[in-house]
């Protein structure tokens, strides 16, 4: 890996890659809203050979493909310093951590959610009638009657039971965090036990793991492929990338990287020779596609000089601090702001135009949210970091 300019413990380029991704989701979610015949998702309203979605070209703004590189991501970067090291100590006050450094900012999202229900601020009905977006008029396909949420129903969500059960109908965006926090919990637990294993052993664990994680969630596989990645650059001796260093190495990853990345079921168009009857089948095969782009991904960014340096830099940096905020917030900016934007400006400035002007300002505005919701994240953190430190 090129040696790292500075002194953060965070390996910025990876953290690049993380505000991108979330920045793509957000994209995902905004072209569903506002553009769904272009988007290609929803089958009723796309223009055939007309969207993005049958083409490579979705990779752009494939929000599947980079939540599943979020998950890869964290089970390569939790796991990272341990195997370095080659220690398990400090692993404690990481699992101790965990919950409470997770639950503030999807605990703000679900409260301010359940505000702009309450004062009657969300307008994507509205919208929905003009975009025809399924998507945005079934608030993003939430379920329960959300609508009728008291203050407590948005603490509890946000505070327990989007981490413990899953809930997340007041926000969807945090359907993942359910499985970030067991994806990491599981991660840790692998941890001490592969510090203690080397080459053949280690292998034999990750060969058991794969298949038995997929029964439980395919999701969890994300978790053991960026775990062992991590394990595999740490800890082998003599250490060699799984990619050769050389140009057509690099070009046919990074083409894979796109092709993988670009796709979603159902396979349409481009991908229409992906096509599977099996629909559960289909789903797991893509996650699973999914997350091999996303080790490459990363082994290619940690390998080459040039795409490194490309990543290394404060807008990078920038963007991998706002990206937890950005992600989780972006769902109720839409159907609140988004929404009223389009809606006062549609008569006056046509279709095509408001939904420019309001994706630039939509934009501008999650940033600033982001990240003052980031500074307030990161204060709490080093409370936590504080506290939990002399507790143990």
């Amino acid at each position: 890996m090129p040696s790292q300019t500075n002194t953060s413990s965070k390996i910025i380029p990876l953290e690049s890659m993380r505000g991108l991704a979330a920045f793509m989701v957000f994209l995902f979610h905004f072209i569903l809203g506002f553009m769904p015949q272009r988007h290609g998702q929803e089958s009723a309203t796309a223009i055939p050979g007309g969207n993005l979605m049958e083409t490579p070209f979705f990779f752009l703004i494939n929000g599947h493909a980079a939540v599943t590189f979020f998950f890869v991501l964290s089970g390569f970067v939790l796991s990272y310093s341990y195997f370095r090291k080659g220690s398990s100590a400090g692993l404690v006050g990481s699992i101790i951590k965990r919950w409470p450094r997770l639950f503030p900012i999807a605990l703000i999202s679900t409260i301010i959610s359940w505000l702009l229900i309450k004062y009657g601020l969300y307008s994507y009905s509205e919208t929905a009638l003009i975009t025809n977006s399924q998507w945005m008029a079934r608030f993003a396909h939430a379920s329960g009657d959300f609508i009728n949420s008291t203050f407590t129903d948005a603490f509890m969500q946000g505070f327990f039971f989007t981490f413990f059960r899953g809930d997340e109908n007041l926000n969807t965006s945090l359907w993942t965090m359910h499985y970030e926090f067991i994806g990491s919990l599981m991660v840790f637990a692998l941890i001490p036990i592969l510090n203690g294993l080397r080459g053949r052993l280690a292998l034999i664990v990750f060969m058991i793991l794969m298949p038995a994680t997929f029964y439980i969630s395919v999701y969890m596989c994300a978790f053991v492929m960026g775990c062992f990645l991590s394990y595999y650059r740490c800890q082998i001796t003599n250490y060699k990338s799984i990619l050769p260093l050389n140009r057509f190495i690099l070009f046919v990853s990074l083409l894979f990287v796109i092709m993988a990345f670009g796709y979603t079921e159902p396979a349409k168009g481009f991908y229409s020779f992906m096509q599977m009857s099996d629909a559960g089948m289909m789903r797991s095969i893509r996650i699973l596609i999914h997350c091999l782009a996303a080790v490459i991904l990363i082994e290619v960014i940690l390998n080459y000089e040039t795409v490194y340096r490309l990543f290394n830099s404060s807008a990078g940096r920038f963007l991998g601090r706002c990206s937890f905020a950005l992600y989780v917030i972006h769902v109720p900016l839409i159907f609140s702001f988004s929404c009223y934007v389009f809606l006062s400006l549609i008569d006056l400035m046509g279709y095509r135009l408001t939904v420019v002007f309001t994706f630039i300002v939509s934009t501008i505005l999650l940033f600033i949210v982001s990240w003052v919701m980031t500074i307030l994240d990161e204060s709490w953190c080093r409370y936590i970091n504080r506290n939990v430190k002399k507790m143990i």
